[in-house]
């Protein structure tokens, strides 16, 4: 008898679910992580563990609070349904119910509502702080510890760069300087460093080595050589110049061209063969360890003639493409150490200018967190927690770093040892982990896939050495997409090449749709048209129009949606037409394809969120408010004071601000004030900068701008001509402002300052655009859904 999927699916969340068993659940995409977790909460509460003493970690803010929100509106509603609604909902989540089931259930909400901090539903990075805010001292830190913001850590990066750069007066420092420069710029450099930091313990023991040690290391992981040299020598075999004067003489025309230029690099004495290296290179190779085809040089012909020329070039091909192994193995262990060489002083002056503020960044509460627990001094802390957990959730745990997994073995060590696992011991104590390796997304904030098979089995091995129930549990039936799509995912990871890396077993998904209707549409790729050579002599009286394949499928794409929306297309699933906010574009990076996509799509009319990340200070209505506080300290400035004249906040149009700047005696703001009252827009404007120039000195950068936004009437002149997609980013400015008040003396050139070196990326809320069109990276769209998806 077959089973259903959707009772596959139920019989397979009941026994994860059961909150007497510890269980690891491998769960794709789609098939209910959120409910099966919310379910894990309810049955252990049910069954009468104590809430307080339930921790449950998730990966980021937003399934911290969706799973809050869903436990409070399935709390909320047990209270107001009926005894056979109530007992059926319970019987779904694989609960035997009767009276007693059924006033708990009712009771929860109120049990949980009075719960002093409520469920302790959060982070990782949330817990670490407040574990590292309950034991300061025990972890070295300040009792007022703060976690540093985006923008005040690029500041502090940018200055130890600096700094390192200002100090750069050692021969090592220089020499790595020289290495270096020609192949990143500082901006490189410093992303480089930021990411080495992912992994800051690793990198402490790096850099603790001796320089000789280092060395050593390096060169023994790249394969490097030292003792290598060009083996120009080699090169002068008899059997190859033997072999180079025969395709001279016998080859075909151009195999002779060949033969002779052989002939020409051995005749060289040593010094000039080891100067025109690269020419010998080129005969048989394409590029470091590509080679070239023998055909070019030993036809058909030739070959039956001298059967063993081939084989003469290419044990010469052989000997090249080893030699490129080693060269390139010696300079990626020089790059390596130069890197590291200039990666030491940057990462000790953020480390000192963290420690002299009192902050601390994300890695430091992982590291920090992790030292605290398993340092032995400090076993009680343990024991504190210990008197206080007894059962640990994990969400998204294939996405867990080996630090952040030492951690949660950390704190369940006791869970199944000591008192923990004796028969006597009343308290039932759990751990549960959920997650779907091919869902990884490999090396973000350190994460390693290998870490979930490893984790799995410490954990199972411990609750299966105690003698209690430990389940493996996989969810396979997607509630999200359609059999199409699944069965194009299995398709395509059924081939060898493909699964590799992503899983060790086969890929297969069930469709709790059944009967539904999906659609899998496969594009053909977009060439690049081909440049057409301008006639010779001709001027180019007209713009030739070289559209790039990227923009070809950008407005392929923007043409298509268009018609979708204006042929009114149902979208049965929802019983209306496809609307802007049902479609989700998802693209690798957010690079030129994805801004050409978002300028399509307003080119045509469609309405698009944009790109899900932004960089505030390249928001035109941003640039126009960091041009009026240019123009605030600096009112001589004569191009910023046009820049604030001519753009909303000023109102001039170009013609006007030319009748008042052509010709004038002094500097543009002085010229404005005498001639104000001419004419009305050149009093407004004039009125607007003299008003906030009176406040410049007396308030803080957020109430200056707040100011000239809402009483002066700038936010609804921005909005009037740069559109409603301009409020955000002002909303987003002004929220930089706060975030620089609290940690910074109230200065509107230093937050000018900040702001501009901090690049103040922006993320944006893709469940907040709206009823339009929302453009994310695979990575961003993690967790979200649409009924039609782009990729």
């Amino acid at each position: 008898m077959s089973v259903s999927p959707r009772d596959r699916a139920r019989a397979a969340q009941q026994q994860a679910s059961d909150p007497a068993v510890s269980a690891f659940v491998a769960a794709s995409a789609g098939s209910g992580k959120t409910k099966l977790l919310t379910d894990r909460l309810l049955r252990l509460m049910l069954q009468g563990e104590d809430p307080s003493r339930i921790q449950c970690l998730t990966f980021t803010k937003a399934a911290a609070a969706e799973m809050s929100v869903r436990l409070q509106r399935t709390l909320g509603g047990w209270v107001t349904l009926g005894d056979a609604a109530l007992a059926a909902d319970l019987a779904d989540r694989g609960l035997v119910t009767n009276s007693q089931m059924l006033a708990d259930a009712r009771g929860l909400f109120a049990r949980v509502l009075d719960l002093p901090g409520g469920m302790r539903i959060g982070t990782i990075h949330a817990f670490c702080e407040s574990l590292l805010r309950r034991f300061p001292i025990e972890a070295r830190l300040s009792p007022h510890f703060r976690v540093i913001e985006e923008a005040d850590a690029a500041a502090a990066q940018q200055d130890a760069r600096e700094e390192m750069l200002a100090g750069a007066h050692t021969p090592e420092r220089r020499d790595a300087l020289r290495t270096l420069a020609g192949l990143v710029s500082l901006q490189q450099l410093g992303n480089l460093v930021q990411g080495l930091e992912g992994d800051r313990e690793r990198l402490r023991r790096v850099l603790d080595l001796p320089e000789a040690a280092l060395r050593l290391a390096l060169d023994r992981v790249t394969g490097a050589d030292r003792t290598f040299q060009l083996p120009i020598a080699w090169a002068a075999e008899p059997a190859v110049r033997e072999g180079a004067e025969t395709v001279l003489t016998h080859g075909s025309p151009e195999a002779a061209k060949a033969g002779g230029r052989m002939l020409d690099w051995l005749n060289l004495g040593a010094d000039d063969r080891r100067e025109h290296w690269a020419m010998w290179h080129r005969e048989f190779m394409l590029g470091p360890g590509a080679r070239r085809g023998l055909g070019r040089v030993v036809n058909k012909k030739l070959s039956d003639r001298r059967p063993d020329l081939v084989g003469i070039f290419a044990a010469e091909q052989d000997r090249l493409a080893a030699t490129d192994d080693i060269q390139r193995a010696n300079e990626v262990s020089d790059l390596t150490f130069a890197l590291l060489t200039l990666a030491a002083p940057i990462a000790r002056g953020y480390a000192e200018a963290k420690l002299r503020s009192g902050q601390l960044d994300f890695t430091d509460l992982i590291g920090a967190t992790q030292a605290l627990l398993v340092d032995p001094g400090a076993a009680w802390v343990l024991y504190k927690l210990d008197g206080g957990l007894d059962h640990l959730l994990l969400d998204e745990v294939q996405d867990t770093a080996p630090a952040q997994w030492a951690i949660a073995g950390a704190l369940t060590a006791d869970f199944h040892t000591g008192a923990g696992a004796r028969e006597h011991d009343t308290r039932m104590r759990t751990v549960f982990a959920v997650g779907d390796r091919k869902q990884s997304i490999f090396s973000f904030q350190g994460a390693d896939p290998r870490s979930f098979e490893q984790w799995r089995a410490i954990l199972g091995g411990r609750v299966s050495g105690a003698g209690h129930t430990w389940r493996d549990v996989p969810l396979d039936v997607s509630f999200r997409s359609a059999q199409p799509v699944l069965s194009l995912v299995d398709a395509v990871f059924a081939g060898v090449d493909a699964a590799a890396g992503v899983s060790e077993v086969t890929i297969t998904h069930y469709a709790d749709r059944v009967g539904q209707a999906g659609r899998v549409e496969l594009w053909p790729l977009v060439p690049t048209p081909e440049k057409q050579a301008p006639e010779p002599w001709r001027v180019p009286e007209r713009n030739l129009r070289r559209v790039s394949g990227l923009q070809r499928l950008a407005d392929a794409l923007a043409e298509w949606l268009g018609r979708q929306f204006d042929n009114g297309v149902m979208l049965e699933s929802r019983g209306r037409l496809l609307g802007p906010g049902d479609v989700l574009i998802l693209v690798r990076r957010r690079d030129d394809l994805a801004r050409a996509i978002v300028r399509a799509l307003k080119v045509r009319g469609v309405p698009v969120a944009g790109i899900d990340r932004l960089v505030l200070t390249d928001q035109p209505a941003v640039a126009d408010l960091l041009a009026l506080c240019d123009t605030l300290l600096l009112p001589s400035d004569d191009l910023s004071l046009a820049c604030v004249l001519t753009s909303p906040l000023g109102g001039l149009t170009d013609n006007a601000l030319m009748d008042l700047a052509l010709g004038r005696p002094g500097r543009l703001w002085d010229t404005l004030r005498d001639r104000a009252a001419e004419r009305p827009d050149w009093a407004a404007a004039e009125r607007f900068v003299r008003l906030l120039l009176a406040r410049v000195d007396f308030v803080s950068p957020h109430m200056l701008l707040a100011e000239a936004l809402g009483p002066l009437g700038g936010r609804a002149r921005l909005l009037g001509r740069l559109g409603p997609e301009a409020a955000e980013p002002i909303d987003e400015l002004l929220s930089a402002a706060l975030d620089h008040a609290q940690t910074h003396p109230a200065s509107l050139q230093g937050f000018l300052h900040w702001l501009r070196r901090s690049g103040a990326e922006v993320k944006r809320e893709a469940e907040a655009a709206g009823q339009v069109v929302r453009l994310m990276t695979v990575h961003g769209a993690k967790g979200l859904q649409a009924p039609l998806v782009i990729l």
